[in-house]
């Protein structure tokens, strides 16, 4: 390599992170200016927005939880199931790799 190459990649390096160095001061001298238009937006949401679409102020919390069911939609009962007891000796076996 000669010493204009070298002199070159040096120069196109610190080129670039100059150029990073302006990109991220800007990046960091506009975060406040965010957090201000999203704390603008959030108050314009909270107060005017559901003021003039009649929304309530709280969510509605939910009618039942996930798991239990629903009081309007009971389950239906099963069909075509037959049920056996299980004897201790088939577990037993079943745990040590053995079949009945």
């Amino acid at each position: 390599m000669s010493f204009t190459t070298i002199v070159l990649l040096v120069f196109a390096a610190v080129v670039a992170l100059a150029l990073l160095s302006v990109f991220f001061k800007a990046l960091i001298a506009l975060l406040p200016v965010g957090l201000v238009v999203i704390l603008l937006l959030w108050l314009y949401y909270r107060f005017y927005w559901r003021k003039k679409y009649k929304l309530p102020s709280r969510p509605e919390p939910d009618r039942f939880k996930p798991g239990q069911a629903d009081p309007e939609r009971p389950r239906k009962q099963a069909q075509d199931v037959t049920v056996r007891d299980v004897g201790d000796s088939e577990v037993h076996d079943d745990e040590h790799g053995k079949t009945n």
